[in-house]
C-alpha cells in the first residue's frame, strides 16, 4: 500500500512540475517581475466630448472645402477604398477594384451587404450618382471637384460593379477614392433633404450626424445597424460610444481648459505655449502626427499689384522669418517649411535651398523693382505706398497670430501689409475674385495631384489656386504628373513643378504642420487615416 501511494505522489510530483514548465500551474508570478495586467475589454457606452478649433462651413463632404468637416465625417461616411495611416490603400466600400486602358479606367467590385442611414442601398447605380453630383455645373463642389478633374463618366456594369472612366490617364484617382471628398451619400435621402445635405448628411458610417447647433456643436450617433468591421477596427459593428460631440471653441485658452478640467476629453490644435503644461500632466496625453498635403503657406496673387511683380514677390519671400514665427506660435508643433508639399510628401535637398530669410536681399529686390525707401520707412514708388492686402480669415478669435507676424516683418523690409479679417464666407468669396494680395492657408491632400487645387488654371476663382495663377507650363506639368503611373518618373515631374512654383515665388511656404491633440487618459482609441485626419469610432471612455 505504501508503494503505491509511493507510486502516486511521484506521478502527481511529475505532472505538477510539467504544468509548471507549460505555464498551466502557475498561480504566482517569479520574485521581482510583474504580474501580466489582465485584458480590460473597452467599455461601451457615454459621450465623448471632442473640443475643435473651428466650425465647419459645410457637413456636405462634396461641398466642403475645409479639413475640419473630413475631421467629423470620417466617422460617420465611407468611400470605396480606404488609405491607412501608413499609407496603404485597402478595400472599403469595394471588395476589390482593377486598372485598364493606362489608368483611364477603373473597375470596382461591390459590397453587397450595405445600406445607407436612411435603408436605401448602397451599390453602383449610388457610385455613379454621387461621382456625377460633383461634376454637375449647377453643383458648387469643394476638394471633391479637384479630386475628379478629368472625370468622363460612371458606367453602371450590373447591380454591385461600377467603372469609373477618365478623358486621361489618373494615376491619383486611388488614392481619392480613399478620401473624404469623394465619401459615398444617400441618392434618394440626399436628393429630399434638399439644403439639409449641409447639416446632417446621410451616409453609410457607423455613426450618423443628428444635430448641428450652429457656433456651438455638432452631435453624431452611433448607428445600430452597422454591421461591418471599418478598414481601421478590430471590432465589428458601430463604435463604443453612444455619442460624440463635437464643440466648435476657437478661442486657444478656453479649449485648452475645457480638456485640463474634465469638460472635454480630447481637443485638437493644441498652442505652442501650452504644450509644455500639457505634456507635464499625468491624465493627459500628446498626440502628434504629421499632416499630408501642403504646408501653412500665403499664397501670392499674381494678379493683384504689387504683388504682380515676380521682384516683389521673390523680397516677399526673402523677408519672412520662419525660424521667428515657429519659435514665436509654432514651437513643438510644426518645421519649417521649404516647398509647396510638406517634407513628408516630397523632399529633396534642391527644395530646401529656396528662399533663406535676408532682409538685405529683399531690400534689394524691391530696389530694382523701383520702389524706394520713403520718410517712415514704408517704400513708394511713382507715388504709390507699398501696400499689401492680406486676407485674414476670423475663426471666431479675432486676427490669426501667424498674419499679425508677417505684418511686422514685412515692414521691417518696406511693406505697409493690411489685413482684411472676416468670417469664413466672406474670406472664401473674396479669394476666388482674386481681390486681395492672398491668403494665408494650409491644404491637406493624400496625393502630390493636391497641387493642381493651387495652381491648375481651372482652379482660378475655386478652390483652391489662390495665387489666381493661369499658366500653360504649369498645367502642362500637373497633367503630366497625374498620368503618370511610375513613382520615380512620378516624383521627378512634382520636384520639376514644384521647382518652377517657387521660381515664380508664387506662394510662400511657412510652417509644415503636425496635427496636435491632446487626450485624456480616460478616452483610448483615438486613430488617424492616410490624409491624418482623426477617427474616434474606437474610442471608449474608462469609468
Amino acid at each position: 500500500m505504501l508503494k503505491k501511494t509511493a507510486s502516486i505522489l511521484l506521478l502527481t510530483l511529475l505532472a505538477t512540475l510539467w504544468l509548471s514548465a507549460c505555464g498551466a500551474a502557475a498561480t504566482t508570478a517569479p520574485a521581482g517581475t510583474a504580474a501580466p495586467a489582465a485584458v480590460v475589454a473597452p467599455q461601451k457606452g457615454g459621450t465623448l466630448v471632442v473640443g475643435l478649433a473651428s466650425e465647419p462651413p459645410t457637413m456636405d463632404p462634396h461641398a466642403s472645402p475645409s479639413a475640419i468637416t473630413f475631421y467629423i465625417t470620417n466617422s460617420t461616411t465611407e468611400a470605396l477604398l480606404y488609405l491607412t495611416e501608413d499609407r496603404k490603400l485597402v478595400p472599403w466600400l469595394a471588395e476589390s477594384w482593377t486598372v485598364e486602358d493606362g489608368g483611364k479606367k477603373f473597375t470596382f467590385k461591390l459590397r453587397k451587404d450595405v445600406k445607407f442611414q436612411d435603408g436605401e442601398p448602397f451599390n453602383a447605380a449610388a457610385v455613379k450618382w454621387n461621382y456625377d453630383r460633383i461634376v454637375d455645373p449647377n453643383y458648387k463642389a469643394g476638394g471633391s471637384l479637384t479630386a475628379l478633374v478629368g472625370y468622363d463618366k460612371t458606367e453602371v456594369v450590373d447591380e454591385f460593379t461600377v467603372r469609373v472612366n477618365f478623358k486621361t490617364a489618373n494615376a491619383p484617382f486611388l488614392t481619392n477614392a480613399a478620401g473624404g471628398t469623394l465619401a459615398m451619400l444617400s441618392p434618394k435621402g440626399t436628393q429630399a433633404q434638399g439644403d439639409k445635405v449641409n447639416d446632417t448628411p446621410i451616409a453609410t458610417g457607423p455613426y450618423k450626424i443628428t444635430e448641428w447647433v450652429k457656433k456651438s456643436h455638432i452631435t453624431i450617433e452611433r448607428w445600430a445597424d452597422y454591421n461591418r468591421k471599418a478598414p481601421w477596427s478590430d471590432q465589428t459593428g458601430a463604435g463604443y460610444l453612444d455619442k460624440i460631440t463635437w464643440k466648435f471653441i476657437p478661442e486657444n485658452a478656453t479649449r485648452m481648459a475645457t480638456v485640463e478640467s474634465g469638460e472635454t476629453q480630447m481637443v485638437e490644435a493644441v498652442p505652442s505655449q501650452d504644450l509644455p503644461r500639457l505634456e507635464g500632466s499625468k491624465e493627459i496625453t500628446i498626440v502628434k502626427k504629421p499632416w499630408t498635403g501642403v504646408p501653412r503657406f500665403w499664397a501670392l496673387n499674381v494678379t493683384k499689384p504689387p504683388t504682380d511683380d515676380l521682384k516683389v514677390r521673390q523680397a516677399i519671400n526673402y523677408a519672412v522669418n520662419k525660424d521667428a514665427i515657429i519659435n514665436t506660435i509654432y514651437k513643438g508643433i510644426g518645421t519649417k517649411g521649404f516647398a509647396p508639399m510638406t517634407a513628408i510628401m516630397l523632399d529633396d535637398v534642391s527644395l530646401r535651398a529656396y528662399y533663406p530669410y535676408d532682409l538685405n536681399k529683399a531690400k534689394q529686390l524691391l530696389d530694382e523693382a523701383g520702389w524706394k525707401e520713403g520718410p517712415d520707412g514704408i517704400r513708394v514708388k511713382n507715388g504709390q505706398r507699398l501696400e499689401l492686402l492680406l486676407n485674414d480669415i476670423d475663426q471666431g478669435s479675432g486676427p490669426q497670430q501667424l498674419d499679425i507676424l508677417l505684418q511686422g516683418q514685412l515692414k521691417t523690409a518696406g511693406f505697409d501689409v493690411k489685413l482684411k479679417t472676416q468670417a469664413r464666407a466672406p474670406w472664401y468669396e473674396d479669394n476666388y475674385k482674386c481681390v486681395s494680395n492672398g491668403p494665408t492657408l494650409f491644404l491637406r491632400s493624400g496625393d502630390l495631384d493636391g497641387l493642381t487645387a493651387l495652381f491648375g488654371s481651372q482652379n482660378v476663382g475655386t478652390n483652391f489656386n489662390f495665387s489666381c495663377i493661369k499658366d500653360a507650363e504649369l498645367d502642362k506639368l500637373l497633367d503630366a504628373g497625374r498620368a503618370e503611373g511610375d513613382p520615380a518618373k512620378r516624383r521627378q515631374i512634382y520636384l520639376d513643378l514644384e521647382k518652377k512654383v517657387m521660381d515664380m515665388a508664387l506662394m510662400v511656404p511657412i510652417l509644415d504642420e503636425l496635427s496636435v491633440w491632446a487626450v485624456r487618459n480616460n478616452a483610448p482609441g483615438l486613430k488617424f487615416n492616410g490624409y491624418t485626419y482623426p477617427i474616434v469610432t474606437d474610442v471608449s471612455l474608462k469609468k
